[in-house]
């Protein structure tokens, strides 16, 4: 084991990585550790890491491909596979993502080759009083699949769902005002749905794990619109039980990594200004699901 320490959380998901510096080369044991533990425990925290776009980039492409947002507004544009994400309006102007994770969702799921991982690196974060707000939740789609009864998982298995950004888009611009909506002509700039299975196997530890989503999954394409309703309904509430969660509360300086086939995750917005947070972003390309 390389001289840092792994700290399990004790639940379903999440570690955390003390006494690691990836902003100067990793060693390929050395990375090999950091990948088995993000397998093992899906949700990964490497704390105190100082990090330029160019150096977020560079120990993210050790995973593999980086992935281009579809929204180049939001994009670091001198590195641009690091997305910012924050709730900061400057000379009038929002910088990066002021909306991104108000729904339960896993990561770029409307793409053919959805994420594999995403990278998220902690620059600014919302503090008052000593305590630190907008913590990042995470649901297992492993023990969430693991739990429901055998007739419900006979009844989803080898079903497949819509994932759709196009009814992302104009759901979240109704909902929060954020972002303007957009017709149907507009919407095409953005990918058509992705068609994967309710319930996918992980490409690398090989556990069955659920994913549908309330941000992007519009519907069932093997049953009728009712039936679709229902059974999404269901599995959107049975995903984000206790049991199967974690809550991440951060620290400035955190790199935080989550699988994107293991977990799903959800945003915490419980600060406003002058209360300012800023992180970046960078996600990795994963395979197409099965």
């Amino acid at each position: 084991m390389a001289d840092f320490d792994i700290r399990p959380t004790g639940g379903p998901i999440g570690a955390e990585i003390i006494g690691l510096d990836v902003s100067k080369p990793v060693s390929d044991t050395v990375f090999s550790d950091v990948e088995s533990a993000f397998y093992r425990h899906s949700v990964v925290v490497i704390r105190d890491q100082t990090l330029s776009p160019a150096q977020l980039a560079a120990f993210s492409r050790r995973f593999g491909q980086p992935q281009a947002n579809v929204r180049a507004e939001i994009q670091k544009g001198d590195v641009p596979e690091i997305t910012l994400i924050s709730n900061i309006t400057e000379n009038g102007k929002r910088i990066g993502s002021h909306d991104a994770g108000r729904y339960w969702h896993s990561d770029l799921c409307y793409l053919d080759k959805p994420s594999k991982l995403t990278l998220l690196h902690a620059l600014e974060v919302p503090v008052r009083d000593g305590v630190a707000y907008g913590d990042t939740r995470f649901a297992s789609m492993a023990a969430a699949y693991d739990a429901l009864s055998d007739d419900l998982k006979e009844w989803i298995d080898g079903l497949k769902a819509a994932n759709s950004y196009r009814y992302m888009w104009n759901k979240k611009a109704h909902e929060f005002g954020v972002r303007p909506v957009l017709s149907d002509k507009e919407l095409e700039k953005y990918p058509p749905d992705a068609i994967h299975p309710v319930v996918r196997t992980h490409p690398v530890t090989g556990l069955k794990c659920l994913y549908v989503c309330e941000g992007y999954t519009r519907e069932s394409v093997d049953m009728t619109e009712a039936e679709s309703a229902a059974v999404l309904r269901q599995l959107f509430e049975h995903v984000v039980k206790p049991d199967f969660l974690y809550a991440h509360n951060w620290r400035l300086g955190d790199l935080l990594m989550w699988d994107n086939c293991a977990v799903q995750h959800k945003a915490t917005f419980d600060y406003e200004p002058p209360l300012r947070r800023l992180m970046q972003r960078c996600t990795i390309e994963g395979s197409v699901p099965f």
